[in-house]
């Protein structure tokens, strides 16, 4: 190890410690009935989000370089377009030891009237059982990579057309059951949404006693504005308790630390991974 990595080494671990104190809270996005779900790790500020795990070289350079302390990782499902080559156990372990928190997402099936391509999809019929395999997959895969209970993992629901109200119905149907398997294994469920699709029709049965409520929601907009509050298509009522997250710019460049990346940028105060210590 080199100088200059040893001194950057002693850094991290200074910004880890005050990574810990400011960016992630202990709080508990979830009903009184939920007690069993250990409180969750709670990110604020600035994250990002990659197709393909940043190198353990590539977040180094970026932490205390860049505005970011999250990022997102793609850590399952059938639907997910990149290779994982970085996304280890190891990976995990050395990347949260440096202060990064983890946003995980799983890239599941998709509705049936997903505007897209993938291959990969659900309706209304299907849609719980789907749902349930992909939660015990991912399930599965957490509990891997050493993301322990009361981790919030991320279902990706991409942008679909509501005009196809059997095609909602599969929607809700399966964040509904994805929610509820992931809480009887001691997980948080959260949910990456469009704000004209997903988020409108999660909205639309917040608390309902039919469908489960997601424990946090993840919404794209792509309007440059980081504000978790005002949105046009969910009340400021709803997932108010440390439970938003807003991707507020697609794709696009950045460097930091003489690193380039293609980012999504993303606002939170949601639930986040728990890592499991050495």
């Amino acid at each position: 190890m080199t100088v200059s990595m040893t001194r950057r080494r002693r850094a991290v671990i200074a910004a880890t410690v005050l990574f810990a104190a400011t960016s992630v809270t202990a709080a508990a996005p979830v009903s009184a009935a939920d007690q069993s779900i250990p409180a969750p790790r709670i990110a604020t500020g600035l994250g990002f989000d990659t197709c393909t795990a940043p190198s353990v070289a590539a977040l180094d350079a970026w932490w205390g370089t860049s505005p970011y302390t999250t990022v997102n990782i793609y850590f399952g499902g059938i639907n997910r377009g990149c290779r994982q080559p970085n996304l280890t156990p190891a990976w995990v372990q050395t990347v949260s030891g440096m202060g990064w928190g983890l946003l995980p997402t799983y890239m599941g099936h998709q509705p049936i009237c997903m505007l897209g391509t993938k291959e990969h999809r659900y309706t209304a019929g299907t849609a719980d059982a789907i749902a349930a395999s992909n939660a015990q997959d991912a399930i599965a895969q957490a509990r891997h990579l050493g993301l322990l209970p009361g981790s919030a993992l991320y279902a990706d629901v991409e942008h679909y057309d509501r005009s196809d109200t059997s095609c909602v119905t599969a929607v809700l149907r399966y964040v509904s059951t994805w929610t509820r398997t992931l809480r009887e294994a001691g997980y948080l469920a959260g949910v990456y949404v469009h704000q004209d699709s997903g988020l409108r029709d999660l909205s639309a049965v917040y608390g309902s006693s039919s469908y489960a409520t997601p424990d946090a929601v993840w919404m794209a907009r792509w309007d440059g504005k980081t504000a978790l509050t005002g949105w046009p298509t969910a009340p400021d009522s709803q997932w108010a308790n440390h439970q938003r997250a807003k991707q507020y710019l697609g794709d696009h460049d950045e460097t930091h630390g003489g690193v380039t990346l293609n980012i999504d940028s993303d606002s939170l105060d949601a639930p986040i991974a728990t890592v499991a210590s050495r």
